[in-house]
């Protein structure tokens, strides 16, 4: 029932939530398509966070359809990979004087 939640240690309390975010959402998925205002009508099979993963409220936590959880799966995959990555200087050889 529960999403996939990484790396984060889940409170001791997860199954009490999950079943808090299944009778609000009354087992449907959460997704909204926010320029139709249009809710998703799949079951909704598990839990996961809305936003920081170490937010477990209730408020923070979506009931999704599967395919739905994958999405935002993917989403979140997709905005991870263009971190930006530091680059060193390059060094300079010796003997060479840096200008």
């Amino acid at each position: 029932m529960s999403g996939s939640q990484g790396l984060v240690k889940l409170p001791r309390n997860w199954n009490r939530l999950v079943r808090r975010v299944m009778r609000r959402c009354g087992r449907r998925c959460e997704w909204e398509r926010a320029e139709f205002r249009v809710r998703c009508s799949r079951e909704a099979t598990m839990v996961v966070h809305a936003g920081k993963k170490d937010d477990h409220s209730v408020g923070n936590l979506l009931g999704l359809c599967t395919w739905h959880a994958a999405q935002k799966a993917q989403l979140e995959w997709e905005a991870n990979r263009f971190v930006a990555i530091r680059v060193r200087p390059m060094r300079h050889e010796s003997g060479e004087q840096q200008s």
